[in-house]
């Protein structure tokens, strides 16, 4: 079958190799980038509570805005654990996983591993009934839930999934064995230990100043990927190409690290994030997009609409599963 065959097929068209190839480069450059963009305007938060000298006014207004950075970074660790656990860091699969973890720890609400267990079954049964990211998100129905209550509630769930295998009851079906599962389960729990009770040393030491360069970021991040799965899936269909959203920006690109590319990472999840791009270009240069109807569109402030009661997690049975 060639490529005009394939567009009009609903099946995978077969991509250039090159775009799976992983690069210590880029991915060195993930970390960093993700690393800076909250450690540095968290370290300048504590600055300006504790040695800026300028008036209140302008310390709170800098204060506010300088934790809309460092959340940013926090939200870039998640999505580290997240290509962690798709084992697209680095060739060698546990230490993807190993990198992942690590970082997404430093979210000290979230377990990587737990999430790991969770997505694999949401690229399983995108938007199906056994997607458990409709059981998670699909329960709240307005903004204002969705903003407050959604990722805290995911957060328990990944925590409940991590410490299952914790405790010896491994995920049947994914791809590492039991005993890699164990370790990566208590490696997340010791990891979550660690950077929680670095938190705790730094806020106790100076309250204020460590409650607004650590927690104010976090709950920033945890209202925010509240919402995020809304931009993602909210509204979208069962049918592979129609399973989710890409929101096509500079600004996200730069801000997600190309994690905005959502559906061609639902398509083919073994590709890097910062080839995504490349994949976007390739498919709409043959017209895939376009012949498959799917949601591709320019992202931005009205990504927030995908976040309020009108649009929901269908009730839409089920429909053929997506690539994982």
């Amino acid at each position: 079958m060639d490529a005009a065959e394939n567009i009009n097929s609903g099946k995978l068209l077969k991509l250039p190799r090159e775009y799976y190839e992983k690069s210590n480069l880029l991915t060195g450059l993930f970390l960093v980038y993700s690393t800076f963009l909250y450690v540095f305007p968290s370290l300048l938060i504590y600055w300006v509570i504790q040695r800026a000298y300028f008036d209140v006014p302008l310390r709170i207004v800098t204060v506010l805005l300088l934790g809309l950075v460092a959340q940013q970074g926090l939200h870039l660790f998640g999505w580290i654990g997240h290509e962690g656990f798709h084992f697209n860091l680095v060739d060698n699969r546990m230490a993807s996983a190993a990198i992942g973890l690590f970082f997404s720890a430093l979210i000290f609400t979230h377990m990587g591993f737990g999430f790991a267990l969770s997505h694999w079954d949401h690229h399983r049964f995108t938007n199906m009934e056994e997607d458990p990211d409709r059981k998670i998100f699909g329960r709240f129905k307005s903004f204002l839930p969705r903003l407050l209550f959604a990722r805290m509630t995911a957060d328990w769930y990944y925590f409940k999934d991590n410490m299952r295998v914790a405790f010896g009851n491994p995920k049947k079906g994914y791809p590492l064995t039991s005993l890699q599962q164990y370790l990566l389960a208590w490696g997340n729990v010791l990891a979550s230990t660690g950077w929680f009770t670095l938190y705790v040393w730094i806020i106790w030491r100076h309250p204020l100043a460590g409650f607004a360069a650590i927690g104010y970021p976090h709950i920033l991040v945890v209202m925010f990927t509240g919402l995020r799965p809304y931009f993602e899936h909210a509204g979208t269909e069962t049918n592979l190409f129609q399973s989710s959203r890409t929101r096509v920006s500079v600004f996200l690109s730069t801000s997600y690290f190309f994690n905005n590319y959502h559906l061609e990472h639902h398509l083919y999840p073994k590709i890097p994030c910062y080839n995504l791009p490349k994949v976007h270009r390739y498919l709409k240069g043959l017209g895939v997009f376009a012949a498959e109807k799917s949601l591709i569109e320019r992202g931005g402030w009205k990504d927030f609409r995908y976040a309020t009661k009108r649009f929901q997690y269908k009730d839409l049975g089920f429909g053929a599963s997506t690539p994982i």
